[in-house]
């Protein structure tokens, strides 16, 4: 939808999601409603008065996940609305009804619009993808990806008994789809602040004096300046659109990372994977990329430690989960430390002549020694919010290609060192001890 055709049409009509549960209304019977339906949020009510807004992925993962049902089932709604939902009057201008939900912040960026009347009484929900353009068309697409995968994972959890695999499959997806927001809102802000609009305005001030131009840049000292502004304004047009186009090559990559991952997933386990010759350290700085945007609002240094040696033949996509799962882990110990010096050290090296190892190192919270052999156990986690299936998967993708994750810590405190072990030429060798 163009923003001229947006500025002309009445809220109203876009509010296309009419769904609404009572605030005292519990988990499970909004749970059942939502599968009744396509939408992905709900008001809340009280009597006729909108207090908030609910998600099916909020509502989902409570009640999706192996106790979710026993623990939450009786819950009312309120006590699970979405945080800060934007409401929004009827008579608001779309422009400032653009301004409003583009400018929000981290998840919320993505939650729909609630229509409210003069009284707060409830219109409906306006879906935030009816309001905005190509950048937040991507995001909508990612959340279709997503529960569009979530779907298949569930399915063929189902039908082989791998719920397991199904949650790391989606673990490791959402590290990459924490890349793909980053990269969005970059591109929304640049944007916004693009110098087209200058260039605009430089072009009506040359339309004025279209029938005296030469004279106008020779002698007018406006005219004057015009030449030298537009090579400088030249530079940073291409400057801006060099990092766009950066940032979209990054988010290309992201949503073909994600619907490999998926693809793969089809045959995990069954088939062996697809086997190609890759530059192991570029592999190493795929992983880092992708958690770039959270290791630099961190703080993290990252110190790359490669060593020359020929290309390896392995499962890409495998190891690059594996990788991005190690990489996420490092920046929330280094967080969880409270240093200032947060120091990340990955090296890529040769194991003697048929195996290499890949190491991702930290100087974070560490491990003490009772964990140490617990940690790739499915489930354990001592991170707040954490699922304790990450590395798990890691370490069965490891064997299963061949290979070995292994972990070193020297205890709290001390940071932790963890090392992936493969074979070169992909064949599912026994690992070394």
């Amino acid at each position: 939808m163009k923003l001229s055709g947006v500025e002309q049409t009445d809220l109203a009509t876009l509010a296309g999601n009419q769904q609404s549960v009572d605030a005292d209304c519990r988990l499970h019977k909004v749970y059942q409603q939502f599968q009744s339906h396509e939408h992905d949020y709900c008001a809340v009510l009280e009597g006729k008065r909108v207090i908030g807004l609910c998600s099916r992925a909020r509502v989902g993962f409570l009640m999706g996940h192996r106790y979710g049902f026993a623990i939450y089932s009786d819950h009312k709604i309120r006590e699970h609305m979405v945080e800060n939902p934007l409401f929004v009057q009827r008579g608001t201008p779309i422009r400032e009804m653009l301004e409003q939900t583009l400018g929000r912040q981290g998840k919320e960026f993505n939650d729909d619009v609630i229509l409210v009347g003069p009284a707060q009484e409830y219109l409906g929900i306006i879906p935030v993808p009816a309001l905005v353009q190509l950048q937040s068309a991507l995001v909508a697409e990612r959340f279709r990806i997503q529960e569009e995968m979530h779907r298949r994972m569930l399915t063929l959890s189902r039908q082989a008994g791998m719920a397991e695999v199904a949650t790391s499959v989606l673990h490791n997806v959402g590290n990459v789809l924490n890349s793909v927001n980053v990269s969005n809102n970059l591109i929304r802000e640049k944007l916004q602040g693009s110098e087209v609009a200058t260039l605009v305005k430089l072009g009506s001030l040359l339309q004025q004096h279209e029938g005296d131009l030469p004279a106008f840049l020779a002698n007018d000292p406006k005219g004057k300046l015009i030449p030298p502004f537009i090579i400088q304004l030249a530079g940073q047009l291409e400057a801006e659109h060099t990092l766009l186009r950066q940032e979209q090559d990054q988010l290309t990559r992201n949503v073909e990372h994600i619907k490999e991952i998926v693809a793969m997933q089809q045959s995990y386990a069954r088939i062996s994977g697809f086997l190609e010759q890759v530059a192991v350290a570029s592999l190493m700085d795929d992983a880092l990329q992708i958690n770039q945007a959270g290791l630099s609002r961190h703080g993290v240094r990252v110190v790359r430690q490669y060593s020359d040696m020929p290309p390896a033949t392995v499962d890409k996509h495998k190891v690059l989960q594996i990788l991005v799962n190690l990489v996420n882990n490092a920046k929330y110990a280094l967080d969880e430390s409270g240093r200032e010096d947060k120091w990340l050290t990955v090296g890529v090296g040769m194991n003697g002549d048929s195996r290499f190892n890949i190491t991702v190192s930290d100087n974070g919270v560490g491990i003490p020694p009772e964990n140490l052999t617990k940690i790739f156990s499915h489930g354990f986690t001592t991170r707040k919010g954490g699922h304790g299936f990450g590395l798990h998967s890691g370490a069965n993708a490891a064997k299963e290609m061949g290979g070995k994750l292994s972990v070193h810590s020297e205890g709290v405190g001390k940071g932790v060192t963890f090392t992936l072990d493969l074979p070169m030429d992909g064949s599912k060798n026994k690992t070394k001890d």
